[in-house]
């Protein structure tokens, strides 16, 4: 496992990814200093206290052997971080471009990750930061594109890059839409979603990686059941504390309260209001009441 990359220390190798880097952090209201990020490093600044990790943003043109290894001398080499690769390429043949990541010689694919050219470099560097910046592990989407008929989504998480390869078997909301409007999508600012404006269709990364990994989606399903029993039991405390009987709910059956009391069941919304209208109070009032048993 690489070494959780929390807020590391941000080398460009050109002015032109530290412009990129410097509006992503104005943008995205994120600034270095202490307690929060602690470098935006370029060619010839002395570090001296860098640990950790590092992301070093590379224009893929610029990269050559020699640069390597003065990259390595001056940043890596003392102080031994982990280091991510971030490319930015802007023109090069491919042939060209795998020669290049060949001399990093990078062997874990979480520890690189080939960004977009052009316009898109900002939105790519603020939904990077962002992602890495959250103290929680929610996992934000930073780009994706098709292979042919499996989607990949890729998420900057602490760990390095993670990508999710989905096969449109796995996403029939998808598949109701037609293929030209499948790869017109865009990423949301923040990462948070990925929107098929075809469709009007909003996938998360959880929704992608459920659609794939059979324990995820266990572990989704049992965080949700989980929610609902502790909910339910606060609906029959707060019932039972009133005096009412399951069957006192008018708009719900006994059977339907008892299915949501032992959280077999969604307390859904219209539920939640006759519920509330049973305890002759607004919902927001018995939803109030409610997370004091929670």
């Amino acid at each position: 496992m690489a070494e959780t990359m929390d807020k590391p220390a941000i080398f460009v190798a050109d002015k032109h990814l530290k412009t990129v880097f410097q509006n992503a952090f104005a943008g995205s209201g994120l600034r270095p200093g202490r307690g929060g990020w602690r470098y935006i490093v370029s060619w010839g600044d002395s570090v001296t206290s860098a640990t950790g990790t590092i992301l070093a943003a590379w224009s893929v043109e610029d990269i050559t052997r020699e640069a390597l290894k003065d990259f390595r001398r001056r940043y890596v080499v003392p102080r031994r971080p982990t280091v991510y690769y971030v490319l930015f390429g802007r023109g090069l043949p491919s042939r060209a471009v795998v020669d290049r990541v060949a001399w990093l010689q990078v062997k874990d694919d979480q520890r690189i990750l080939l960004a977009p050219a052009g316009e898109g470099e900002e939105d790519f560097a603020r939904r990077l930061l962002t992602a890495l910046d959250k103290a929680d592990d929610s996992r934000r989407i930073l780009d994706a594109w098709w292979e042919e008929s499996t989607f990949v989504v890729v998420s900057a998480t602490r760990e390095g890059f993670r990508k999710s390869r989905v096969p449109i078997e796995k996403l029939p909301v998808l598949r109701r839409i037609r293929k030209r409007q499948r790869e017109e999508f865009e990423i949301d600012e923040d990462g948070t979603f990925i929107h098929w404006p075809g469709g009007d269709i909003h996938l998360g990364w959880e929704q992608f990686e459920h659609a794939v990994d059979a324990t995820a989606r266990l572990k989704a399903k049992q965080q949700v059941e989980g929610f609902n029993r502790a909910y339910g039991a606060a609906i029959e405390a707060v019932r039972k504390e009133k005096g009412l009987r399951q069957s006192d709910v008018a708009g719900l059956t006994p059977r339907q309260v008892g299915r949501i009391e032992h959280g077999q069941c969604r307390a859904t919304l219209s539920a939640l209001a006759k519920l509330a209208k049973a305890h002759d109070v607004s919902v927001n009032e018995y939803m109030e009441e409610l997370s004091k048993h929670l």
